[in-house]
């Protein structure tokens, strides 16, 4: 987690004016990370030269499907990497995309080609359009090399509650969700926090591809998040976590491949000023993880104050109750140093100090003497020159079972600053800057003992949910309440009558983002296992996002059910449709050559229908939603789709980006022409294409029109 704002370009807008190149040179930095050793003199050259190269672009395949996933996986290995084997570009060999080595099931790949080649080069032409499109359905997600790592160190099970403490802009928070969802119903919860309202926001648009009703979004500093109750009838009742993320703010120094400010803005004071902020959120971390779990303390900075200082830190203050894992067989492949056992401390007038006396530095920045002891060097340090990655540092914390001494955080604390009900500085603090003076967890003494650490927690716990600040935000943001609806009410009798759902669906959990309570639009749903969380903590947490759409309103003919299953929610309702004898079952099938007939055009009428079989179910349904199955003539399960079927046409009831990555991948239709815009007419990509992997310079189709993507190297 780096600081806020970035510039992936070799020059940044110092000033009303002009544009000022940025040279990748800085010789503080240079004397800082020299003295403090972090690699051996002899490879100090190469891990320089290594920081100021540009970042290799890597993106992960992503899913809360496995089967989906390994599927786009299979598409790009057969049908798009061969073609771009043996290409040369002004003379020289062109690499291929390649996998990570070490993410598992080879769904993350690295990609070392220019923008210039993939602009201009015939056959990445191709493979671009593919990018796009998949990102567009959320298939594929760019992210960094390095944070990868951490969810996958967590190891989080599908019954497992998480916690993602610092969590815009959602990658991570993605993986978590998907490994929760590797089973087709499972129990777990993620619980994603952002202490800025605006990223939080940003992080629902990442995450919410995924469409899991088992994730919850929050907006709180991730120093003062809130106990969560779960019993309204259990006095001592909240939820602790089986695995906890702590991506904490930090300098970002290990960025500089891809955020160029880094050469220029670098200077120790971030490192200094963050630290206490670091122990923190760590320590909130560890109160919040249940006896036996794990945790994850992750920065993107190289520098030994924000990372094995703050480690040593905690795991001395928690005398024993919580370890380091080794964490050497883990991931097999991945390049990784051993955590730092001994560093140097420099103050603010960039003079070396000798302890914690001079320049307010605290005491828990210098080395003790017990870091070995403590295990310091499990924690695992990421080098850009090691696997041309940016620069990381991952520890795994494991905290001891259940002892009399590990109760519940309670007591009472005393501040050095007050923390007033209505007072809107003390809010929601910016996880990216540094902690303020009056931050009343920043003032506590520099050594606090754990009695002290757990005071703190529980004084956090009695915050109430304090006015946020009006502020701008995307245009599709939800600021309503939620609110769950009685589980007879006459909107969702209608619903379970007319899709014959079976009585194993929960009632309890649906819930609409209104103040009325009343279902008006949409009608939500969450996991049951979310329900009291949202429900019992509405006035001490602040939610922003919950739940898929399962259905959406809709006017249509007397006598029909106005409600209509939701995309997002299609998935998740199917797995509960009556099956038993005499049920009126709205599941209608099909084979691909309709579903292309669907694809291609927009409600067909029943006469133009050529598959009478399809035709005849229709015929036997009323007006209303129904559910397609497809079989897709390779042995797999049904694909699953929301159609409507009308008075005297039908229509496939996907988004556009959904219809074009179901084109491009199941039929090898390509619906871009050369100007980049859309073509009424589809073109077909036939297994015998011309496209051979050979060196052309002919123009690949713009990306002009797409939607805003995070996968910045189809510009």
């Amino acid at each position: 987690m780096g600081r806020r704002g970035r510039n992936d370009h070799p020059r940044s807008r110092d000033q009303p004016g002009g544009w000022v190149e940025i040279r990748k040179e800085n010789a503080a930095f240079e004397e800082y990370y020299r003295a403090q050793n972090i690699v051996p003199e002899p490879e100090w050259n190469t891990f320089y030269d290594a920081c100021r190269e540009t970042l290799p672009v890597t993106f992960r395949i992503t899913g809360t499907s496995h089967h989906d996933a390994l599927q786009v996986r299979d598409t790009l290995v057969n049908e798009y990497v061969p073609f771009l084997k043996n290409i040369t570009w002004e003379g020289e060999e062109v690499q291929p995309p390649s996998q990570l080595p070490w993410y598992p099931d080879g769904l993350a790949w690295q990609i070392k080609v220019g923008k210039t080649v993939i602009r201009k080069s015939k056959p990445f032409a191709r493979f671009q359009r593919f990018l796009v499109v998949e990102t567009d359905v959320g298939n594929i997600s760019r992210q960094e090399a390095v944070s990868m790592i951490p969810p996958l160190l967590l190891d989080v099970q599908p019954d497992h509650a998480v916690i993602d403490l610092c969590a815009a802009p959602g990658s991570k928070t993605a993986q978590l969700i998907e490994a929760v969802h590797a089973v087709p119903e499972p129990t777990g919860i993620v619980v994603a926090n952002d202490s800025d309202h605006k990223r939080s926001h940003m992080l629902i648009h990442q995450v919410k591809r995924l469409n899991s009703p088992n994730l919850v979004v929050t907006n709180h500093d991730a120093q003062l998040f809130p106990r969560i109750r779960i019993d309204d009838h259990q006095q001592d009742s909240y939820l602790r976590y089986d695995r906890v993320l702590c991506d904490v703010p930090c300098s970002g120094d290990g960025t500089m491949r891809k955020n160029i400010n880094v050469w220029r803005d670098w200077s120790i004071h971030n490192a200094l000023s963050l630290h206490q902020t670091q122990i923190n959120i760590l320590n909130r971390g560890l109160h919040l993880l249940k006896p036996g779990g794990k945790l994850v303390y992750s920065t993107c900075s190289l520098n030994p104050i924000e990372n094995e200082a703050v480690v040593a830190h905690a795991v001395r203050e928690w005398r024993g109750k919580v370890r380091i894992v080794d964490c050497t067989e883990s991931l097999p492949g991945l390049v990784r140093r051993k955590g730092m056992t001994s560093w140097k401390v420099m103050g603010k007038d960039k003079q070396w100090k000798d302890d914690a006396a001079v320049d307010d530095i605290r005491a828990s920045c210098f080395v003790h003497g017990d870091e070995a002891e403590l295990g310091i060097e499990n924690c695992m340090r990421i080098y850009p020159h090691d696997q041309n990655t940016g620069g990381f540092f991952i520890t795994l914390l494991e905290k001891a079972a259940e002892t009399a001494g590990d109760a519940a955080p309670s007591g009472t604390l005393k501040r050095k600053a007050k923390l007033e009900d209505n007072d809107d500085e003390h809010a929601e603090s910016d996880k990216r800057a540094k902690p303020d003076e009056s931050d009343p967890v920043a003032t506590l003494p520099e050594e606090p003992t754990t009695s002290q650490a757990t005071a703190t927690a529980a004084a956090i716990d009695r915050q109430p949910l304090l006015a946020k600040k009006k502020e701008r935000l995307p245009r599709d943001a939800n600021e309503e309440p939620f609110k769950f609806l009685p589980p007879d009410h006459p909107a969702i009798e209608n619903c379970w009558s007319f899709y014959s759902i079976a009585d194993d669906f929960s009632r309890t959990s649906l819930l609409v983002r209104n103040a009325t309570g009343e279902p008006v639009r949409t009608i939500y749903y969450v996991h049951p296992r979310l329900q009291p969380v949202i429900a019992l903590n509405d006035t001490r947490v602040k939610f922003i996002h919950a739940g898929i759409k399962l259905f959406a309103y809709q006017k249509t003919l007397e006598g029909s059910c106005p409600w209509r299953v939701q995309s997002e929610g299609m998935t998740v309702l199917y797995r509960h449709i009556a099956r038993k004898p005499g049920d009126s079952v709205r599941v209608v099938r099909c084979g691909l050559d309709t579903l292309r007939t669907l694809c291609d055009f927009t409600f067909p009428k029943f006469n133009e229908l050529e598959d009478k079989e399809f035709l005849d179910q229709l015929l036997a349904l009323t007006e209303g939603c129904v559910f397609l199955e497809v079989d897709p003539g390779t042995g797999d399960k049904p694909i699953v789709f929301p159609m409507w079927r009308g008075r005297g046409s039908v229509n496939l009831m996907l988004p556009k980006q959904d219809t074009a990555e179901l084109l491009l991948r199941v039929f090898k239709v390509e619906n871009v022409g050369d100007d980049g815009k859309k073509k009424t007419e589809l073109t077909r990509l036939t297994e015998t294409t011309d496209i051979t992997p050979a060196d052309t310079e002919s123009e690949a189709p713009s990306t002009a029109d797409q939607t805003e993507t995070d996968l910045e190297i189809l510009i």
